[in-house]
């Protein structure tokens, strides 16, 4: 392991618009609650798609340490992905059975545009707000639940 992912606290976006959307997403809670430890994650929430129309989103927010490097778990994450269906036809058609996006590791912002989405930062200040996450910048949003 790369010294600098070691004990680092990732944040994990989680995302479905298909199918039994709370089912999913509770199936990757319990992958991720597998991988990472001092594992903690958000509510299950609705929010309506940011850049497309289509299905709803359920969404949640998950932190955890990395015991594993970086790259390693973005993989892990991408392969749960594709084994429940998340390929390259369900991203034509803008159809996501599940998303896991690691948009924080550390102090590091990995995924910008993630981060300033109402869809991630509506779990970002529950875990913020349940002390979870210390000195995590929680940020005004326009909600974009439904």
């Amino acid at each position: 392991m790369k010294p600098q992912d070691q004990d680092k606290i990732v944040t994990v976006s989680l995302g479905s618009n298909c199918g039994d959307r709370e089912m999913m997403i509770r199936e990757a809670i319990g992958w991720l609650s597998g991988v990472l430890k001092e594992f903690h994650v958000s509510d299950i929430y609705e929010t309506a798609p940011v850049g497309h129309s289509g299905e709803n989103y359920f969404n949640a927010v998950a932190s955890g340490k990395l015991e594993i490097p970086l790259s390693q778990f973005e993989r892990q994450c991408k392969e749960f992905e594709l084994s429940h269906g998340r390929d390259s036809r369900s991203r034509e058609l803008k159809l996501v059975p599940i998303d896991l996006d690691v948009v924080t590791s550390g102090n590091s912002v990995l995924r910008p545009a993630d981060y300033h989405q109402g869809f991630y930062q509506t779990g970002l200040r529950q875990l913020s707000e349940e002390g979870v996450l210390q000195d995590v910048v929680v940020l005004p949003f326009q909600k974009y639940g439904v």
